[in-house]
């Protein structure tokens, strides 16, 4: 096996990062919703918000970069999936 067969190249870098960083800010939530003692939920959330932006750093960077393009949400589905959220909502306050 050559060397430069195990060499990641910039973008899987940054995409492997950006995954760890949305998974973190969604463990940190979970630990806010468990913790009980103050100090430690005030620590998650001070976590939690900056990986959220470095999140988003990575995120403007890979957008600059052309590795990661959003396609723009069908106004039809965002409508529905909104019908769909609001039917869910009336249903659990019954």
């Amino acid at each position: 096996m050559k060397k430069s067969e195990n060499v990641l190249n910039e973008k899987d870098v940054l995409t492997d990062i950006l995954t760890g960083e949305k998974d973190l800010v969604k463990l940190y939530g979970s630990g806010i919703t468990e913790a009980v003692a103050k100090e430690v939920k005030k620590t998650f959330k001070t976590n939690m918000f900056e990986t959220a932006e470095d999140q988003q750093t990575i995120f403007n960077a890979m957008q600059n970069e052309g590795y990661y393009q959003p396609k723009p949400a069908d106004k039809a589905v965002i409508d529905e999936k909104k019908e769909s959220f609001c039917q869910s909502m009336k249903t659990q306050k019954k």
